[in-house]
């Protein structure tokens, strides 16, 4: 090791490299054998056979001038030892740059200083500085180093099967005039390389290739694929990977958020993107309330209840921290951002809890990942799709399906009208202190009581109604076939539910004007047939 490399100032940070337990074998060219002639022949009978012999050995001796042999690259020893490497550990004494160039890039790694910190198993901490590979171009910072230095030293220990060759230039092609991967190895300043590993062509069975180095004139073979992995590595496949962070329980925060320190709750949640075509602001309800029956309501740009499951499956996505599986771009410049389709991307979340706001955007790649950024990521990451399953949400997934939910102790009167027919059911309700809570006492038709199981399996159908789809279409100057009236006992604007008939098959249902979703025809009319049976207090199941 050169002297820089021991000053005491400083250690060098050596970690091990596995390779693969290869057999090392010994290339020998075939024995000759001649051929033994019996005694007791003719003399003529020896001279005609010592003259074919004279002329095999000589068309044998022209094929192989003129046609070089084809190598075996399959034998392997019987040891088990593994076999030496390409160069000899002393060479690299010293090394502290490294470039790999290849035909589609070309990554140069180099030896930095920075201090580190070890914790022993007494809580102890030490911090020392150390010399460890990174890359030359690429913030220290953001890259694993021992990644790195792994990747590194398996080009310093370049493990061979055999040695094919002591000729490079025996009249075979090795493919080593133009490599499949170059790899240099400087010191300290010097423009030249103090030595070069060059990686050829594959062996005529495409099972390896062939080696050699700019100080030795043999020719290596090196088996297997795996062999090589490391030289087809790019510079993001050092990326340390960063992650979509949790929202974790703090002091200031609000317990109605957090379930045993864990984020179950957000104030709001703010969802665009090419998938859900809008943005959509969705807000949390009081659900320890009587007057509701969903944690979250679509406030802009429509107004109606949200699907609970789903957005709650956003929130997780802060409530634990995604960590990506590695990185598209070290930088996240416009060009970056545009790049990757972020500046249009598939999918956009805010949440918003207590006094904090965190968002990211996610737009899907060709490779099947995700590329992901937040606000002050220092790298463009990239996130596997089954992480992120609520990118692929479009609105209808954040749309609660049940088009009319509200408490019934909550109502005063629900009305139920379609073209002459009417029928009003007038409520009564009370408080359980106890309980805290209200709860249904008594349902009358025209001043004549009925049995409050019927009008609450009526309610049940009522609430229980969901949207086929969601196609929003124009009502203007149609006329209702049924109108449902919801007046509130604490006062306030009325709920007014409307069903409109767009084809024969589906009725558009608006609620207080907002357009909710389509159901089907046969849905529709079971409304005023089941207020009916239950106006004359019938246990009819419309169903």
């Amino acid at each position: 090791m050169s002297d820089n490399m021991k000053d005491n100032d400083f250690e060098f940070e050596s970690r091990v490299f596995e390779v693969s337990d290869e057999e090392s074998t010994i290339f020998s060219a075939p024995e000759l054998h001649r051929d033994k002639v019996k005694k007791g022949v003719k003399l003529k009978k020896i001279i005609a056979s010592v003259i074919a012999l004279v002329l095999v050995v000589a068309i044998s001796v022209t094929v192989a001038i003129t046609i070089p042999p084809l190598l075996d690259d399959s034998n392997t020893s019987s040891g088990d030892e593994i076999s030496p490497p390409i160069v000899n550990s002393a060479e690299f004494e010293g090394v502290d740059r490294v470039v790999l160039t290849r035909s589609d890039a070309q990554i140069e790694y180099k030896i930095i200083e920075r201090v580190k910190q070890t914790q022993d198993d007494n809580g102890e901490t030490t911090t020392k500085t150390v010399k460890e590979w990174a890359l030359a171009d690429i913030d220290p910072e953001l890259t694993d180093y021992t990644n790195i230095d792994n990747t590194v030293n398996s080009y310093m220990e370049q493990h061979y099967t055999k040695k094919v060759s002591d000729d490079k230039n025996d009249g075979n092609d090795y493919g080593l005039d133009n490599p499949i991967y170059q790899v240099d190895f400087y010191k300290g300043d010097s423009a030249d390389a103090h030595l070069t590993l060059y990686i050829g062509g594959e062996n005529p069975t495409k099972t390896g290739r062939y080696a050699t180095t700019s100080k030795d004139n043999a020719v290596y073979y090196i088996a297997g694929v795996s062999e090589f992995y490391h030289y087809q590595k790019v510079k993001t496949d050092f990326v340390n990977p960063e992650s979509i962070p949790a929202i974790a329980k703090d002091a200031e925060y609000s317990d109605n958020n957090f379930t045993e320190g864990q984020l179950v709750l957000c104030d709001k949640v703010i969802i665009s993107g090419k998938n859900i075509g809008d943005t959509y602001v969705i807000e949390s309800q009081e659900t320890d309330k009587i007057t509701t029956f969903t944690a979250y309501k679509i406030t802009s740009p429509t107004k109606r209840p949200a699907n609970d499951e789903n957005v709650g499956n956003v929130v997780a996505l802060f409530s634990y921290g995604i960590e990506a599986t590695g990185c598209y771009s070290y930088t996240t410049t416009e060009e970056d951002i545009k790049q990757f389709g972020l500046d249009n991307p598939d999918f956009e979340v805010t949440v918003y809890v207590d006094n904090i706001k965190r968002s990211f955007k996610a737009t899907l790649q060709k490779d099947g990942n995700y590329a992901v950024y937040y606000e002050g990521n220092k790298t463009i990451m990239m996130v596997a799709a089954s992480s992120l399953a609520p990118a692929t949400y479009d609105r209808g997934d954040i749309f609660n399906k049940l088009l009319f939910i509200e408490n019934i102790t909550n109502a005063q009167s629900i009305t139920v009208e379609s073209g002459v027919e009417k029928v009003v059911f007038d409520i009564t309700t009370e408080y359980d202190e106890e309980a805290d809570t209200n709860n249904l006492s008594k349902v009358e038709v025209g001043g004549k009581e009925i049995k409050k199981a019927n009008f609450q399996s009526f309610y049940q159908y009522l609430i229980g109604i969901s949207a086929q789809s969601y196609e929003e279409h124009d009502t203007s100057g149609l006329t209702p076939d049924t109108v449902l009236t919801v007046k509130h006992k604490e006062g306030g604007t009325s709920t007014v539910v409307k069903y409109f008939k767009i084809t024969n098959a589906r009725y558009q249902v608006e609620v207080n004007g907002v357009k909710m979703g389509l159901i089907s025809s046969s849905e529709h009319s079971r409304i005023m047939k089941y207020a009916k049976n239950t106006a004359a207090d019938k246990d009819y199941n419309a169903r």
